[in-house]
């Protein structure tokens, strides 16, 4: 190894703590990850990669610097960092190191292109490795958040599916027993759900029941109205049952036009009412 090296080395080493404590406020107020991270930590980093980056130059032995760039970069982007850190961090290192070079060859002009290179090829290699390491892990991560969030969708889903069953009660008949809050998310669910089970079914009534329902407002009321409208235009009947006294009070006040449906007091009038227009009943065994 030229003796050069030997000396650029030793005159970085002798003033690395400064050099360590400019890259770290440098690199903190350009990028607001870094600003967010604590700073011994990030200075310990910073120095690791400026000794092994001199241990590289002196030595030739390169891996532990490669092996520190690949430790960094699955660090940061474990803890949420961006590719534009990454860069930062690079370039930064770029320039403390060409400032170091140029401040040691401002008196000796003793270092040619031959040295600069071989500086240059370090650092290319550092850059490469960092990278690599850092999309590796991101990718990896970003993985595991979209089979988290599709996890997520479908349990989600699941739960929508069993918050609105749908319950074929006799050929032709179906029961759709309402419980819960109902919002224009899920009134839209509602509406659809139903319309699909009519349809594969080939149901001729519905008995909606909203028994469980705490609280009906004026857009719940009309997403029931159209819900059963929307029914009636693809040919079933339906049945509401379950009004309790505040939500008919409620309803009466809403001025909410109900006429077209037929209206039970609970499900078992709702049943008995929806066996009639079949032509079918319910009686005790003889």
């Amino acid at each position: 190894m030229p003796k050069v090296f030997a000396d650029i080395v030793a005159f970085a080493e002798a003033h690395l703590a400064a050099t360590a404590e400019a890259f770290v406020d440098r690199l903190r107020a350009q990028q607001p990850n870094y600003a967010t991270m604590d700073r011994a930590t990030l200075l310990q980093a910073v120095i690791t990669s400026l000794k092994t980056l001199l241990h590289a130059i002196s030595t030739d032995d390169v891996q532990p610097f490669l092996n520190h760039a690949r430790a960094v970069g699955e660090a940061r982007a474990a803890s949420g960092f961006i590719a534009a850190d990454m860069f930062a961090a690079l370039n930064e290192l770029r320039h403390v190191t060409w400032d170091i070079v140029e401040a040691f060859d401002r008196d000796r002009h003793v270092v040619t292109v031959k040295h600069i290179r071989r500086i240059e090829d370090l650092l290319q290699k550092f850059g490469e490795t960092l990278l690599t390491s850092f999309s590796a892990v991101y990718r990896t991560m970003q993985t595991q958040i979209l089979d988290q969030a599709e996890q997520i969708e479908a349990q989600q889903q699941t739960i929508r599916e069993l918050s609105t069953p749908i319950l074929p009660l006799y050929e032709g008949i179906l029961v759709l027993p309402l419980v819960g809050v109902i919002d224009s998310f899920r009134a839209g669910q509602i509406m659809e759900r139903l319309l699909t089970a009519i349809s594969e079914r080939q149901s001729d009534i519905v008995i909606i029941d909203i028994t469980g329902v705490p609280v009906i407002d004026t857009a719940v009321a009309n997403y029931l109205l159209q819900t059963a409208r929307a029914a009636q235009l693809i040919g079933a009947q339906v049945i509401l049952v379950g009004i309790g006294p505040e939500i008919a009070q409620t309803i009466v006040q809403l001025g909410v036009d109900l006429s077209g449906i037929a209206i039970g007091a609970n499900l078992q009038n709702g049943i008995e009412l929806a066996l009639r227009r079949i032509g079918r009943a319910i009686k005790p065994a003889a």
